[in-house]
């Protein structure tokens, strides 16, 4: 079964299959800054096979050859290094980022080299993982910029940027101009809140039902003794009724209980009452 994860980038491969020019090339940007850099060559390695296939149409919509040289092969990107010729987030932003739609062009690019998130069904988090430390701190601007404030990590030699509550997610998915993943997650989310109330309700239901039982039991337990001993006829006659009633009526409980009398009881009063009978059973039995 694919992973969460890999069907959230296969769906963003898919979005918006024609981009302006500079919104393409700002997507591109993004996906080969995450790659490593090596003899005057970018090199990504991509997990999920349509990352690359998106890379490839992205280079022929753009006829990056003309500029360029590209290749695509055993799931690795290459790309000339002088492609990534702006080292900081501000030449980025002011060369690279040219429309409203590029900076979430770009991130949406990072996402795809470098992003993995949880199932929300499971948990939240989201993480972007970088080898490089100004990679990791220029994404961690880029972010701000948007209005998300990711924390930061490092974990076996990786720069890690991560976001862990849904509704940070839930911006970054917003961000990328992926709403429907947004929804997804507030979905999930929702449900997750409903079923978790059902089941306290639930949970409070059993506990109140259970303490019912546990209580029926004791007064149960208390008359039929008294009824063994003939010490039932020592009672008032109120509460001799109510002792009959109840060994009469065990099933019910106090509410449809007290609606045996003429006229009918309430609750507290046959609460009340079965109290009674369990002080006149406690003097019984000190007597005796």
């Amino acid at each position: 079964m694919i992973s969460f994860a890999k069907r959230v980038k296969k769906e963003l491969t898919e979005y918006g299959a024609r981009l302006k020019s500079c919104c393409g090339y700002s997507l591109l940007y993004g996906i080969l800054f995450c790659g490593e850099v090596y003899d005057g060559t970018v090199s990504l390695k991509c997990l999920n096979h349509e990352i690359g296939q998106h890379f490839v149409s992205l280079c022929e919509q753009l006829s990056v050859k003309k500029e360029f040289e590209y290749k695509y092969e055993k799931n690795r990107i290459m790309i000339s290094n002088s492609f990534l010729r702006y080292e900081s987030y501000e030449k980025i932003k002011k060369n690279v980022l040219r429309c409203g739609r590029c900076k979430e062009m770009f991130l949406r690019g990072v996402f795809l080299a470098c992003g993995t998130v949880n199932d929300p069904n499971k948990s939240y988090r989201l993480e972007l993982v970088f080898n490089n430390e100004d990679k990791a701190e220029q994404i961690f601007c880029v972010l701000n910029d948007v209005g998300i404030q990711p924390l930061r990590t490092k974990r076996n030699d990786k720069f890690v940027l991560y976001l862990k509550r849904s509704e940070a997610i839930e911006d970054f998915f917003a961000s990328i101009g992926a709403t429907s993943l947004a929804f997804d997650i507030m979905n999930s989310k929702i449900n997750k809140e409903l079923i978790n109330n059902a089941n306290r309700v639930t949970n409070c239901d059993a506990a109140n039902i259970n303490k019912s039982i546990l209580a029926s039991n004791k007064y149960n337990t208390v008359i039929e003794q008294m009824i063994e001993a003939e010490a039932i006829n020592r009672l008032p006659e109120h509460l001799r009724e109510m002792a009959v009633k109840r060994i009469e009526h065990k099933e019910l409980s106090f509410t449809e209980l007290g609606k045996q009398f003429s006229p009918p009881i309430s609750k507290s009063g046959v609460y009340h009452r079965l109290e009674k009978i369990l002080e006149y059973y406690n003097e019984f039995e000190n007597k005796d």
